[in-house]
Order: C-alpha cells, then structure tokens, then sequence
C-alpha cells in the first residue's frame, strides 16, 4: 500500500507541475522571440555594429528550450523512474535494463526484498491506472516542450548581433537542439512501465480465472465458459495498451481452457457414463461458445486470433473425443453382455431344446435384453445431450451412440451364433432366422455398412441350415406368423 501511494503521489506531482512550468517555459520562449525581433531592429538603426551587451546576455543566459533540458527533464526522470520502482519492483524493462531502485538501497534484507519485488494483483492494477494517467500527461506536455526549440528566425536574429564566436556557438547549439525532444526518454519509461505492469495485469487475471474454472470443472462437472468471458471483458476496460498484452491473452485464454479440461477429466476419472456425457455436453458447448471467446480475443490482440482458435478447439476436441469414445466402449462392452441366448447354450438337448426353440408365445430374453440396452443408451444420450450435433463427425451424438449400441448388439449374436452353429437344430435354426429378420427390420436404418452384410450372411446360414433355400423372409414351417408375432410382441421396444 505504501508503494502504491507513493506512486499516486509522483504522479499527482508530475500533473500538477509539469504543464505549470512549460506554461512557464512557453512565456519565456514568447519573450524570447519579442528580444530577438527588437535586437534584429536595433541592429538595422545601429549599422550592424556589434553589441558587447547582447554578447554578454547571450553566455550567461539559458534559453526556454535549454531549461526543460537541464533542469526539468532530469527530475522528470528522476520522478518517473521512482514511480516505475514503486510499481513494478526492480524488474526487468523491455529495452532490457532493469529498473533500478530509488530508495530503500541500504535497508535490511527482507526489506529490500519486498521493496523490489512485483505488487499483489489488487495494488498492481492501482498502479497501472496511476501510471497511464502519468503517460497521458507527459504525451500532451511532450508537443509543448518541443515547441520551445529557438526557431530559425529567432537564431539568426540574436546570431547576427553578436560577435562572430558567440554567432558560431549559438548557431551550433541550435542546431543540435534539432534533434532532442527533452521529454521522449521520461516517456518511453512511462511508456514501457505501464505496458509492464498491464501484462502482470493479464497474467494475474488469467491465473485467477483458471484456478477457479478448474475448481468448478473438477467439482461439479462445469466447463466455465463464462468466467473466462468476464476476464477477457474486463481485461479490456481496464487495459490501456491491450495490443501489447497480445501474447499474455492468448497464453492466458489457452491455460484456462486446458484447466477446464484437466479439471474435467478428474471429474470423470472416478464416475460413470452419466458423468462422461456430461463432461462430453460441456465440451460440446464450450466449442460453440469458442466463438465468443475469440471474438473477445480480437479485440484485444487487435485480430490475432488464428493460431489461439485452433489451439483452445484442438484441446477441447481432444478431451471431447476421448471421453465419448469412452462412452462408446462402455456401450459396446454392456450390450455384450445382453446377447447372449440362453436356450442355445451348451446342455440343453432333446426334446426339452425342440420345445424351447419353437416356442412363440413369449419374447426371447436376450431379444428384450438387447433391445432394453439400446433404449436406455439413447434415453442417457437424449438426457445429456439431446440432438446436439457433433462437430468432428457433422451428425448427432444420439444417432452416433445408436449406430454403436445397434452394431454391438447384432455384433454380439451373430458372435454367438457362429460359436453354437454346429450344435444348432434345425428348428433352432428356423427361429434364430426369423428373430434376425426382426432385428435387421427394427435396427436397420443404425446398422454400418459392415454390419449389415454380417447379419445378412448369419441370416442365410440359418435359413440353409434351416432348409429354407433361397433364404427369404417369413418361409420356414410357420410362414409370416412368425415375423408377426415378433413384431406384436417387440411393439414396444421398437417403439
């Protein structure tokens, strides 16, 4: 707080009193100028003759210009390097040279340390306001003191007066002050402190932000799109020189959101599938709102925005893609499980095994198995994520867990068909036959490309070995009845 306040003060002294004494200097330059004239008259009434007076008033005087120079400029210095000192510790400035300390030098240690160390967050967004209302001034009261050079006329004029060696170092002087602006070093200074003190602005926000997105991701599943909104938003009220904090931003936007996905990913790691989609709806949602972040972005970084876009989509896609796939797996491995058909197993024989097999009054348990497996994955889809479309793959989660859960299915009793297949009776046979007809009619419009031709093969195996021939849909000794029964019975679940 105490360097804080030392700060405001430096600055409050530069406002006060820098445009006061360049009025000053500004009236005197005006003088200046009315001497020169009158000399220049005096001389025409004179002959030309040389003014022993005038010589004398030209080597023991300063001129306006040739004060700003050595008295103003170095306490201007002076001030702003110890309001720099005060803001900013002594760190390192961008030309490379640090910036020294301006008091405190023989204090002890630990003081020494905390003098020269950076300000807290808070005090150090103080002193980027102090220190751009110190840059304004010095920019406005930079054209004033330029302005108080000795023009040409005003030169040649007091040149012309005097005697040839005063002439010749009064010309010279002048000459060289043609090149100084007096105030330009305070202003780079000025200049290079605030666009330090923004960027530990940038990055203090930044870190802020993150920690409390991961937190909130981590703990309730929440990617938190909208705090990092909010920190770009009032980065850019609060910036002055928001272009130069271009690489802070787009650093600082990149380290929030792989903290949104780390803190997602450990919210996951020990939950289920109702977790994952969640954490998927999320991810799914942030790539939208990417847009509005990088149109945020742009206003700060002046348009840069190419290279930050594709970093924060690649890393949200990344985790995206890696749970979802994750969803997938746990869909295919739970549907394995339903399709296992218990009359076909192993031991079961005889007349008992005729009897099971050309029953048609109930429902086959792995039939309602599968179908329940497939209902539920698209009930916890539709829940999580409704018709959201996904990016990577231009079609809908919904219809993408679908197409998985219907080949796992079909996958799993063709599997198990062609383990049993040699064991299989006929009339076995028959019925397998038709409940496929009835999952590829139900499923079909789910099924890839791949597993449609394997459930179609499986099909016809079962119809040759049930003596069908050609293999078509509702032959075998019970017709279309069949078929229809299954339908009647399966309503439900196609439903």
């Amino acid at each position: 707080d105490a360097r804080v306040i030392a700060t405001m003060s430096a600055v409050e002294v530069v406002q006060r009193w820098l445009p006061r004494l360049l009025q000053i200097g500004n009236a005197a330059h005006e003088d200046e100028k009315r001497r020169a004239a009158r000399i220049g008259r005096r001389k025409d009434s004179d002959g030309g003759k040389e003014d022993d007076d005038h010589d004398e008033y030209i080597n023991s005087s300063l001129s306006a210009f040739e004060v700003v120079l050595t008295n103003i400029t170095p306490a201007l210095n002076l001030i702003v390097e110890h309001a720099a000192f005060c803001a900013l510790g002594s760190s390192t400035r961008t030309s490379g040279s640090e910036i020294k300390m301006s008091f405190g030098k023989r204090s002890q240690d630990k003081l020494r340390i905390l003098l020269r160390s950076p300000l807290p967050p808070a005090q150090s967004s103080k002193c980027s306001r102090e220190l751009a209302k110190l840059v304004d001034v010095i920019v406005n009261s930079s054209a004033t003191a330029n302005g108080l050079r000795p023009t040409k006329a005003t030169t040649d004029a007091l040149a012309s007066a005097s005697s040839s060696s005063a002439a010749a170092a009064l010309k010279a002087s002048s000459s060289s002050y043609a090149r100084i602006s007096p105030l330009d070093d305070c202003r780079v200074l000025a200049e290079e402190a605030v666009v330090t003190v923004e960027k530990r602005r940038c990055i203090y926000a930044f870190d802020v932000c993150s920690r409390s997105c991961f937190s909130r991701a981590q703990g309730s599943g929440k990617f938190d799109v909208e705090s990092l909104l909010n920190c770009l938003q009032n980065l850019l009220n609060e910036l002055t020189r928001a272009e130069d904090c271009a690489e802070e931003v787009e650093k600082g936007c990149e380290i929030v959101v792989r903290r949104c996905c780390d803190g997602l990913a450990s919210y996951v790691r020990d939950r289920g599938d109702s977790a994952r989609l969640r954490a998927v709806s999320e991810c799914a949602d942030a790539l939208t709102a990417i847009a509005d972040i990088i149109r945020e972005v742009g206003y700060l970084t002046g348009g840069r925005v190419e290279a930050v876009e594709e970093i924060m989509t690649e890393d949200v896609l990344g985790l995206e893609s890696v749970l979802f796939d994750e969803f997938l797996d746990n869909i295919r491995h739970n549907v394995a499980s339903s399709t296992r058909i218990g009359w076909l197993q192993p031991g079961v024989g005889g007349s008992s095994s005729d009897d099971i097999a050309t029953s048609g009054t109930t429902f086959s348990p792995y039939l309602s198995a599968s179908l329940l497996a497939i209902v539920r994955c698209r009930a916890q889809v539709e829940r999580a994520l409704g018709e959201t479309i996904r990016r990577s793959d231009g079609i809908s989660y919904n219809l993408l867990a679908m197409q998985t859960a219907a080949d796992g299915v079909i996958c799993g009793i063709c599997d198990e068909i062609a383990e049993r297949k040699l064991q299989m009776k006929v009339r076995q046979a028959d019925r397998l036959a038709n409940e496929l007809s009835f999952l590829i009619n139900t499923l079909k419009k789910y099924l890839s490309t791949e597993t449609l031709a394997m459930v179609n093969n499986s099909r016809r195996m079962l119809c040759s070995k049930a003596g069908r021939g050609g293999g078509a849909q509702g032959g075998g000794p019970d017709g279309l009845a069949a078929l229809e029964e299954l339908e009647r019975l399966g309503r439900v679940y196609v439903l």
